[in-house]
């Protein structure tokens, strides 16, 4: 008489975790639709008498991604607390995702990671600097039959098959319009960006779309100095201070990178905070309750599930061999404390 199907062997064949077994099994609540389906299907294989051929396809057809994150630790936090929650989503399609931390880490040592990371993978996603040094390990990576999708920041061409992310330059001109609408009845407003550095394309992207918008729009607005904060609150602490102290007046600043705990402490020490338009990018820990106590007016953002499922699905394609555009955009997402979820 054949045994009822263990947890373990429904984790081997899954790849689910057992606390989610457990709750599709009971008929908890929290469980998506795709997961139960993926827990029955396991039920019926166990129980058809093979389930050493059934496991050995399930290992088979569940791709291994990593996601290299060359980021800001309050970004790649909410970019990990994401992901942990599509996990059971990915799996039940047949995919796992895991999140590589990269941050502060040098472009070399990116370059490495993604070489220790190449052998492993079935593809690899990633948000990095455009340098030499990680391109080169990027072009490997595809060398070796592994798709390579970047994220948020876009590198060469020939070093990725597919970008997902926002259009960088439109999030720019989004915010030169913002910024110029607020201030267009201001005679000379000063206005500063603050970049972590232009190796990263969408920080490059960003600034030129907010200058060339203000120029043609708004050219009442002074763009008067580009502050590299490093993607650190203390350094975009220590550059924004050394600003202010030697400029006292801002009109407005536009933040492209991270860092924001650091630029709105220089902003509250020069009594500045809610006098300055600020507009930066993306929801986490710190922009949130920044946002909420108008030290941020705006923030730009977009979906993370929206971009995590799409790198997933374009990883998934690039992997079997089928077309992948040269980019997928998702659409741009503006929050007010108003407006925010």
């Amino acid at each position: 008489m054949k045994g009822k199907p263990t947890l373990k062997q429904l984790m081997e064949l899954t790849q689910l975790s057992r606390a989610t077994i457990d709750r599709a099994l009971n008929d908890r609540p929290g469980v998506h639709p795709r997961t139960r389906r993926a827990v029955d299907a396991a039920l019926r294989q166990l129980n058809s008498g093979s389930p050493a051929r059934s496991s050995t396809r399930a290992r088979q057809s569940t791709y291994d991604f990593k996601l290299l994150a060359q980021a800001g630790d309050a970004f790649t936090d909410e970019l990990t607390r994401t992901a942990a929650e599509l996990e059971p989503e990915f799996v039940a399609s047949g995919a796992r995702l895991d999140i590589v931390r990269c941050v502060g880490a040098s472009d070399d040592e990116v370059a490495a990671r993604v070489r220790e990371t190449t052998a492993g993978a079935d593809g690899i996603g990633i948000i990095c600097t455009n340098t030499a040094a990680t391109t080169a390990a990027l072009r490997e990576c595809m060398a070796a039959g592994k798709p390579v999708v970047t994220l948020i920041t876009d590198v060469d061409a020939d070093a990725r098959h597919t970008y997902v992310g926002v259009n960088n330059r439109a999030a720019g001109q989004s915010a030169a319009f913002l910024m110029g609408r607020h201030l267009q009845t201001h005679t000379s407003p000063d206005v500063a960006v603050v970049v972590a550095t232009f190796s990263y394309t969408c920080h490059e992207d960003r600034e030129i779309g907010f200058r060339s918008l203000l120029r043609q729009r708004f050219p009442n607005v002074n763009l008067i100095e580009v502050i590299k904060g490093a993607d650190s609150g203390t350094a975009t602490y220590e550059a924004t201070r050394r600003f202010l102290d030697e400029h006292k007046k801002l009109d407005g600043v536009y933040n492209v990178a991270g860092g924001n705990e650091g630029l709105a402490a220089a902003l509250r020490e020069h009594n500045l905070t809610g006098r300055t338009i600020y507009i930066t990018h993306e929801v986490n820990r710190v922009t949130e309750p920044l946002l909420r106590s108008d030290a941020i007016d705006y923030l730009l953002t977009q979906d993370l599930r929206l971009l995590l499922r799409t790198a997933v699905e374009h990883l998934r394609s690039a992997r079997e061999g089928g077309n992948v555009p040269a980019q997928a955009i998702i659409p741009i997402e503006t929050y007010s404390r108003y407006s925010l979820y």
